[in-house]
């Protein structure tokens, strides 16, 4: 007999089966419970109160405080017996997302669909899925809305999704986002007419693949291409609640991890038709870059990890209202500003990027991240952890922490270097650095060149094209042109294997220090 489990605010009742955790069985009752590492225990941003018993895993990761209080880890504890779960406000009912982006390439407007009713271009991300309804007489966009993906729930990067699927969880998965892209057009229709008659959707490789329906996980392994291959659908037999026949593209992928959103990306800066020489950089949930211009391009993925979006990190937050954003150290003094001007409740990227570069500058850690003794850092468990700002803030980092975050910065670094020397290139052959994504809305470039994760060169080199991903759907729903570049785009690139290159991991290992060993590769930098 099934184990009665009510949870609230929300008020949603499921039985648990044996052997079902508070969080599987929340997934099933539609009920949001953050589980960003995937349902591992690592992270704890499932934190749930109970009043009923539980198994006990997960208990080494809670205080003894909270454990005699009912709070549990959902991913961990097993439903015993009926009981009611009080869940908090996860943060992903809030969002800050980039929906904006530099101005589109202008290409002759004839738009799919022939010009009738209304277009919709989707950029399905990792973590956010951002919408542009336009109007298909005239190219004009109406309303732009974003969502979490709330695929969130089941893991926060792409392995433990495809980890899911395999268990099993394809449709899970998918039903999650379609929750997400169908929720925006409800919200869509509250403000304008939505009679979508032609749907493009720029999508990284696996989530391209889970709103399909199609199980991502062989892509982990040789030869990391996509497993479908055509472009064209039915909007509506995809899922989407849009008329019947509404005609769907999905923007072509190259590789397991270079996916349609790049393909976006670059049709929407057009560095595949501009003589200079580019390297475009969009960082989120993974690092993906591209090299060229008009006679070649090479693309690479790099595992940047969830560091810039506040994963496994105590006090890390992904971009929200009261995210701290901006950080200096002046005097030795802690100097945060938040998104929105709300109560700081964690770092998301450009914040964690600033501290990072700060406390490097200040002198408060060392070329490796290690606290020095100009920090005020203290024991924490066999750790060193920094408090930030006034006591009672809360906001604090850890050198664990500290060299997540150098991690992320050097495979970054390291693939673009590794990229370029594969060119016989250098970054000072660069014409310009194009940075995608949410990952520039925020950043302080010469913090980001301070702590080593993008090059020492020439300021007005780069351009912070913001979300080019959804650009670039825009273009391809708007303009023949664009639709018709796709395919020599994709076929004209070349992917860049990193595990197979063995300059990648010396390049690595290098940039594991603020900013790098090599003091010449930062000449601005020096004393």
């Amino acid at each position: 007999m099934g184990r009665r489990v009510t949870f609230l605010p929300d008020d949603a009742r499921i039985d648990a089966g044996d052997g079902e955790t508070i969080a599987q069985a929340a997934a099933r009752a539609g009920v949001a419970v953050e589980s960003p590492c995937g349902g591992q225990g690592r992270c704890g941003r499932c934190k749930v109160s109970v009043d009923g018993r539980t198994g006990d895993k997960g208990m080494e990761s809670l205080s003894k405080a909270e454990w005699e209080s009912g709070v549990r880890l959902a991913c961990q504890a097993e439903v015993m017996e009926d009981c009611i779960v009080m869940v908090g406000h996860p943060t992903i009912h809030d969002i800050d997302a980039v929906v904006d982006h530099s101005p589109l390439r202008e290409l002759p407007f004839s738009p799919m669909v022939g010009g009738r009713g209304h277009g919709l271009a989707l950029d399905i991300g990792t973590t956010t899925i951002a919408a542009s309804l336009l109007d298909l007489s005239d190219g004009r966009e109406l309303i732009t809305l974003s969502d979490y993906n709330h695929q969130l729930l089941l893991g926060e990067d792409v392995l433990s999704r495809m980890e899911h699927a395999e268990d099993g969880g394809v449709q899970g998965l998918r039903s999650l986002a379609l929750r997400s892209i169908n929720g925006i057009l409800a919200r869509m229709a509250d403000h304008a007419e939505t009679d979508v008659g032609a749907v493009s959707v720029a999508a990284n490789t696996v989530m391209g693949h889970l709103f399909l329906g199609v199980d991502p996980s062989p892509l982990r392994n040789p030869p990391f291409k996509p497993l479908v291959e055509e472009t064209i659908y039915d909007a509506s037999a995809c899922g989407l609640e849009v008329e019947g026949g509404a005609e769907l593209i999905m923007l072509p992928c190259l590789s397991s991890y270079v996916g349609g959103d790049v393909v976006a990306d670059i049709l929407h800066s057009g560095m595949h038709r501009d003589p200079r020489v580019s390297l475009l950089i969009d960082v989120g949930t993974n690092g993906e870059l591209v090299l060229g211009n008009d006679e070649f391009m090479v693309a690479c993925s790099s595992s940047a990890g969830p560091a810039f979006e506040g994963g496994e990190l105590r006090c890390g937050t992904r971009a929200c209202p009261g995210a701290v954003e901006s950080v200096r150290v002046e005097g030795g003094v802690f100097r945060t500003a938040t998104i929105g001007g709300e109560e700081a409740h964690g770092f998301c990227g450009s914040g964690l990027i600033d501290l990072v570069a700060q406390l490097y500058l200040s002198g408060m850690v060392d070329k490796k991240g290690r606290f020095t003794d100009q920090s005020a850092a203290e024991d924490d468990d066999g750790d060193r952890r920094l408090q930030i700002g006034p006591e009672g803030s809360g906001l604090s980092i850890s050198e664990a922490e500290m060299q997540s975050i150098i991690r992320t910065k050097a495979a970054i670094f390291a693939a673009a270097r590794t990229m370029l020397s594969s060119m016989g290139m250098a970054f000072s052959d660069l014409e310009r650095v194009l940075i995608a994504g949410g990952f520039g809305r925020h950043i302080d470039l010469e913090n980001a060149i301070a702590m080593g994760l993008l090059p020492d060169i020439g300021r007005d080199r780069f351009h912070f094209l913001g979300n080019a991903a959804l650009g670039g759907a825009k273009s391809a729903l708007l303009h023949q042109g664009a639709r018709e570049e796709l395919g020599p785009l994709v076929g004209g690139m070349t992917y860049l294997d990193l595990s197979s290159e063995p300059s990648f991991f010396h390049e690595y290992s290098s940039a594991l220090f603020l900013p790098h060993t090599d003091e010449a590769v930062f000449p601005s930098r020096r004393d």
